[in-house]
């Protein structure tokens, strides 16, 4: 969990950053007429992934760390990101052009998340 979040935490760093410079990217003039408007998708979800991964990493570290009631907190955070990645599968899967590394990098988030979220709901300390 605590790998996942980190790199979930990074993804949203990049992403967000793509979408404050996607402007600059046109000559002046050149781009489409909202070109300003275009990064704002981007942004928004990158600062989602960005809490989503403080998150993640934040309930493995104080799951690791044995505090009180980290456990449920751990599993909630795992249950939620594997729902998100299974709703971004099935969005990108209705779509007429998919791109196949992005299904598979979302199919092994909902297996490694919601596996994480089965096992330690079982879990008995």
């Amino acid at each position: 969990m605590a790998i996942g979040g980190v790199s979930i935490f990074i993804a949203g760093v990049a992403m967000t950053v793509n979408g404050l410079t996607l402007s600059g990217r046109y000559v002046a003039g050149e781009g489409p007429p909202n070109v300003s408007q275009l990064g704002i998708g981007q942004v928004v979800g990158g600062i989602g992934l960005l809490v989503l991964g403080i998150l993640i990493a934040g309930s493995a570290v104080a799951l690791l760390s044995s505090l009180p009631r980290s456990r449920p907190f751990a599993v909630g955070t795992s249950a939620i990101a594997a729902v998100l990645a299974l709703a971004a599968f099935i969005l990108l899967l209705a779509a007429s052009r998919r791109d196949l590394v992005l299904l598979a990098a979302l199919a092994v988030a909902v297996v490694a998340f919601g596996g994480a979220a089965a096992i330690l709901a079982r879990l008995r300390h």
